[in-house]
């Protein structure tokens, strides 16, 4: 299939703008998530949101996936910014036990409505080609809303990230900052697993946003790489997909694979790096 296909053929051209613009909200929010140390939320997050997928897709079909899921994303949001804090970061007992509650009820709903395993894959791995135009607008509303609220917000957001108590003494109200970052993770969990599934898309916040820590030395130059590094994993994949293959590739899990990719050439860049330096010394 020629290159031009991807940007004229309905089907290819829509999983494209979805991956570009969660590339850019992905990117945003994953630079908070890495700083915060918050991958084991994220996960969280990204299992959470299964009960809203399964009873969206029961209400209304595939249109009720990203609704369904970003309600449920927001209701565990709320949960995990009231959790006591047993640390500078989360509680993490706290954070398993809601992991293991939220995705067990999605579980329960899904065998108890019926015995649909091929749209339970579907449901947690993503059927990226199959967006549909409504899914797609519907994703680029909540992939904007996290990315304007988490940009809106960004220096506050990284004081908490830094030091707590500092910021509380610069009148940052932590909690609320907390709320707002578990409302943007959730908001993009929610996109992403339209995209990806709800297994996958945690790829998507933390593997950019690792790249940027490691090649980076702001936080600004990592959120900026992190978008990069998301948008073009993205195209790749896309264009990777549209190729001749003798056998059937997963759109979604190529996507991850070209993040894991690039992350091993930016470990392997960083590695070269220090070998040079430590040569010229």
């Amino acid at each position: 299939m020629e290159v031009q296909a991807l940007f004229t053929i309905p089907y290819l051209y829509r999983p494209l703008i979805l991956l570009l613009a969660l590339g850019i909200s992905a990117g945003c929010v994953g630079a908070l998530v890495n700083l915060r140390q918050a991958e084991f939320t994220a996960e969280t997050m990204a299992h959470a949101i299964f009960p809203g997928v399964v009873l969206g897709f029961i209400v209304n079909g595939i249109s009720g996936i990203i609704p369904g899921g970003f309600w449920a994303g927001l209701l565990c949001a709320a949960v995990l910014t009231v959790l006591p804090r047993t640390t500078d970061h989360s509680n993490e007992a706290g954070t398993a036990v809601i992991l293991a509650t939220f995705y067990a009820v999605g579980m329960v709903i899904s065998l108890a409505h019926a015995d649909r395993s091929g749209q339970l894959e579907a449901l947690m791995f993503g059927r990226l080609l199959e967006l549909s135009p409504a899914r797609l607008q519907q994703s680029l509303v909540i992939c904007g809303l996290a990315t304007i609220t988490m940009l809106s917000l960004l220096p506050a957001q990284v004081s908490v990230a830094f030091d707590r108590t500092t910021a509380t003494i610069d009148g940052i109200r932590p909690r609320l900052l907390d709320a707002i970052f578990n409302f943007s993770v959730a908001a993009t969990v929610a996109a992403g697993a339209s995209a990806v599934g709800v297994l996958l898309v945690v790829g998507y916040l933390v593997i950019p946003a690792a790249a940027g820590r490691i090649l980076c030395r702001t936080v600004g130059a990592q959120l900026a790489f992190a978008v990069g590094f998301a948008s073009v994993g993205g195209l790749v994949s896309m264009l990777i997909v549209t190729g001749q293959h003798s056998h059937p590739v997963s759109a979604q899990a190529c996507v991850i694979m070209v993040f894991l990719v690039l992350f091993g050439l930016a470990i392997g860049w960083v590695q070269l790096r220090h070998r040079v330096a430590g040569g010229r010394r």
